[in-house]
């Protein structure tokens, strides 16, 4: 129902008066924001098309101010091959003036992760974002800008499912101890006091409007209820919008009622610049928002700027692997997960060619090929496969690795990744050499620990009848995995893998071992044309 008023929205705008403003602006102030780029820096409207929007606005009204709500570092080829560092000069000639992190500016490492603070030239707000050592935010919690006599605040917030959702090990010294972290774990309510803390800071320094900032999200594939943004603007006051991401919903204008009664609008523009989000405080006092979407023309210099940074690394991308005379999909043809809820031919391309792997390790085979569903980032169609096609699939450059893994800590794992079947999780997990089935008609039984991650097993199991090579899993048997690094050891969206042995490390990245398994192929076999049952899902 949310996206049937959302959709209605995008052709009626909805005007929301902001009643904590004591002071209206001379001119109208725009700000236009973007979210969950993912790397298509020319996808859709593209960042050419949004930087055309900015000089369109600015003919308007001198009180333009550019947004980004989080997660452009990863998603594509233009991403993963630079680590981000590409996404950064881009945005950085787009000229950003507030950007907050999201969850996959933490994919490349902690290093590069600061890289992206300090080169980004607008840098990182973040309220919650912690230094757990000093006790205090990593970045500056808001920012007020001027715009003549009206003063306007952009207060940052990120999800805690960025531990998760990324890597846990980055957020940790070399002991395991977590030396950064989020308010916000384990419940919502540590969040919601951090946001408002910094929006009554902002109030006090002379905010006349405050706009929170948040890589937070809706509904659709967020963990937490606590941590998203319908819980907690009735919980808030003092905000006026909230410019959100990470759910890679399309909302123009959502209301609710805040903790005074008074409305806050929620907006989000989907993912990949198929919508530009503008927010504009009139004249009036007014605050409306919209999702703009079709307008004429791109910005050259900024078009100019991807074609240059594409060329250093086209010839690469070009080379050719296999042919493919079916479909290998990801998403299905509206953009909704599949691989997140279920099995495809594409999971199953991927987690043989994993194991396969294992032969060019000392120890020369695996029982096991295991990968997390958000490994997995786009479809590759019927036709020439060619290098990029694998990196757009496999964009974080993860490393894979075989380890020795016991039945019982295999058993536990599946049902970790089976915890939210059939809504939409990242860690889903995918087989090879392996069947199993999950029975939803059973609440999960995983236990998570205040950071999100596996803590143990109470109840019935939902995962059943798991076989390895054709033989029921044995729980105190070790089975030799291959998998990358992110998934065995790196605690990758919320997963343990407790007592496991790493027999070897880190031997070739995941993408070049897709690519090898692709490239032993002419054409891909025609047991590739459909999933093959690896995982029944009962309802």
């Amino acid at each position: 129902m949310k996206k049937v008023i959302a959709l209605l929205l995008l052709i009626s705008v909805m005007s929301v008066p902001s009643f904590a403003a004591p002071k209206t602006p001379d001119k109208d102030i725009i700000i236009l924001y973007t979210n969950d780029v993912h790397c298509g820096v020319d996808d859709n409207l593209g960042y050419a098309g949004f930087e055309r929007c900015a000089e369109e606005a600015r003919k308007q009204t001198p009180y333009v101010t550019l947004v980004d709500a989080g997660d452009w570092a990863q998603g594509g080829t233009i991403g993963s091959i630079a680590q981000g560092r590409y996404i950064v000069e881009i945005m950085n000639a787009v000229s950003y003036d507030i950007a907050v992190p999201g969850n996959h500016e933490f994919d490349y490492g902690w290093g590069m992760f600061e890289n992206f603070a300090k080169n980004l030239n607008c840098g990182f707000i973040s309220c919650n974002l912690i230094d757990l050592r000093a006790g205090k935010p990593l970045f500056k919690p808001y920012k007020i800008l001027s715009y003549g006599d009206v003063k306007v605040a952009f207060v940052g917030a990120c999800t805690p499912e960025s531990i998760t959702k990324s890597t846990p090990s980055y957020f940790q010294d070399a002991s395991g101890n977590y030396i950064y972290g989020f308010e916000g774990e384990p419940t919502g309510m540590k969040l919601i006091a951090a946001i408002q803390k910094a929006v009554d800071d902002a109030r006090a320094e002379g905010a006349d409007y405050v706009i929170v900032v948040g890589h937070l999200g809706e509904y659709d594939n967020v963990g937490v209820t606590e941590w998203t943004t319908p819980f907690i603007a009735p919980r808030t006051k003092g905000i006026d919008v909230f410019i959100d991401g990470h759910s890679h919903e399309v909302t123009p204008c959502l209301k609710f009622r805040n903790a005074e009664s008074k409305d806050v609008i929620i907006t989000q523009s989907g993912t990949k610049l198929k919508n530009i989000g503008k927010v504009v405080i009139s004249t009036e006092g007014k605050v409306t928002s919209e999702l703009l979407s079709n307008f004429d023309g791109r910005d050259e210099r900024i078009e100019k700027i991807v074609a240059d940074i594409k060329a250093r690394y086209k010839d690469a991308m070009k080379e050719h692997l296999s042919f493919s005379s079916f479909d290998l999909p990801a998403m299905d043809e509206n953009g909704d997960w599949i691989v997140r809820n279920g099995e495809t031919n594409l999971c199953n391309l991927v987690t043989d060619a994993l194991l396969a792997s294992a032969k060019y390790t000392k120890t020369g085979k695996a029982d096991i090929g295991l990968i997390n569903a958000g490994g997995l980032r786009t479809n590759i169609k019927a036709g020439e496969i060619i290098y990029r096609n694998i990196l757009d699939v496999l964009p974080f450059g993860n490393t894979v690795c075989v380890c020795d893994v016991k039945g019982q800590t295999l058993l536990d794992e599946l049902e970790m990744g089976a915890r939210l079947t059939p809504t939409n999780s990242g860690g889903f997990l995918h087989v090879s050499g392996m069947t199993y089935t999950i029975d939803t008609r059973i609440p999960t039984p995983v236990i998570l620990d205040e950071m999100n991650m596996f803590s143990g097993i109470s109840g019935d199991r939902r995962v059943k009848d798991v076989m390895i090579n054709g033989e029921p899993v044995d729980p105190e048997k070790h089975y030799r995995v291959a998998s990358i690094s992110y998934l065995l050891y790196l605690k990758g969206d919320g997963h343990m893998f407790k007592d496991i042995k790493l027999v070897e490390s880190d031997y070739m990245t995941a993408d070049k071992a897709f690519a090898r398994y692709v490239k032993e192929f002419d054409v891909l076999p025609e047991r590739y044309s459909k999933s093959q049952g690896r995982i029944k899902i009962v309802k």
